[in-house]
């Protein structure tokens, strides 16, 4: 199955999209499903469930927890049940919640976690090399679409290190445009939440890429251009789809 890990509609701040209409440019591209992860929230899962009921494409919720040590995506079995990051650790409109603290709740609570584009310098407090020292991770986005592919590449360098499998999303926010070129191949049907949860747990999945393919890098090439200041890669290629990543070992 193919799923986009990574999407957002208007229920995220800074947004517009219409989960609808992703759900539409979605089902064009192929893709069986798309997991809405909208910013420090699940508010709006019943409103997305009952539009997934209606559509070709199914829908999975989690939520894209910022904290002042990166990003990361936390998928709950039962997102309808889970407590909101506000109701459990404050506003964070003044200071980020703190990584160390909210990840092992999530974890305790059930969830699988994955560091969502840890080493994208275009958001602020990027995880960098600290994802290395998580051990609540179930997976490292390794194929973000929106982000430069020195950092995709440094994310799946640091999944290796961590032995845990890569994800891949469009992450879409912008425009439309954005959807279909990014996802990732489950081994196993997912067609619940408790399944995609079950199945981020068990690691057997892939990142895959879709449109023009950027330049990929030779392993360990990325954290050489990063340390001698390198950015991100270019290149391209004809529009196709190819795997990226690795799984558990």
């Amino acid at each position: 199955m193919l799923i986009d890990l990574h999407a957002h509609s208007h229920l995220s701040k800074g947004c517009e999209l219409d989960p609808r209409a992703v759900l539409e440019r979605a089902a064009l591209f192929g893709l069986d499903g798309v997991a809405f992860t909208e910013t420090n929230t699940q508010d709006g899962c019943d409103e997305l469930f009952e539009i997934g009921a209606k559509s070709k494409v199914k829908v999975f919720v989690g939520l894209e927890l910022v904290t002042d040590r990166g990003q990361y995506l936390c998928f709950f079995p039962k997102p309808e049940l889970a407590p909101e990051p506000v109701q459990m650790w404050g506003s964070n409109r003044e200071k980020p919640w703190s990584a160390a603290e909210c990840l092992p709740k999530v974890k305790g609570m059930g969830a699988a976690i994955i560091a969502a584009r840890p080493f994208d310098r275009d958001t602020p407090n990027p995880a960098m090399d600290f994802v290395r020292s998580l051990t609540v991770l179930s997976a490292v986005e390794g194929y973000n679409a929106r982000v430069k592919q020195t950092a995709n590449d440094l994310a799946v360098e640091a999944a290796e290190a961590l032995k845990l499998p890569c994800t891949g999303g469009s992450d879409v926010r912008g425009s439309l445009d954005e959807m279909g070129r990014g996802a990732t191949f489950f081994k196993n049907p997912v067609t619940t939440q408790a399944q995609l949860v079950a199945e981020l747990l068990k690691g057997e999945f892939w990142p895959v890429m879709a449109g023009e393919l950027p330049r990929l890098t030779r392993p360990g090439e990325a954290q050489a251009a990063r340390k001698q200041g390198g950015g991100g890669g270019g290149g391209g290629g004809k529009r196709r789809r190819g795997g990226g990543g690795g799984g558990r070992r």
